[in-house]
């Protein structure tokens, strides 16, 4: 049931962020450019920590080790590519609607790298693991 959700919610933000990224570059002038480049990278960071974390239960001590320090390092990085994403002001949208749009996908976006970032620590976090399995 849980997983089910995560895909649905996968889904949804994807083909938001795909809807999104289809209506910036159809009307984006060159300063736009950084901000489609930000979600695409953002995407690719998304992908590769769900990678990660499926991966990290079944992983041996050693490759663990790895994937945490990779996971921080895609962190490090993603965290303030999303901070400049949502920055963009109302001001750069040609109209209310794609603003709009653009803030519900935004902030989708932002809550899949939250929940990436509790699945992590989760992962981690023996307690919580044990809590979780207990629902």
């Amino acid at each position: 049931m849980v997983f089910a959700l995560m895909i649905n919610r996968l889904f949804i933000s994807m083909s938001l962020a795909l809807g999104l990224l289809f209506a910036i570059t159809s009307w984006a002038d060159e300063r736009h450019n950084g901000h489609s480049d930000d979600l695409l990278l953002l995407l690719k960071d998304k992908i590769k920590l769900q990678k990660l974390i499926k991966q990290y239960p079944d992983a041996a001590s050693k490759q663990k080790k790895q994937i945490r320090v990779t996971q921080r390092a895609l962190f490090k990085r993603a965290l303030p590519r999303l901070k400049r994403y949502v920055a963009v002001p109302e001001s750069q949208y040609p109209n209310m609607a794609m603003y709009h749009e653009s803030l519900q996908s935004r902030a989708a976006l932002m809550q899949d790298f939250a929940d990436l970032m509790a699945q992590s620590q989760c992962l981690q976090d023996q307690t919580c693991q044990t809590e979780h399995s207990a629902h």
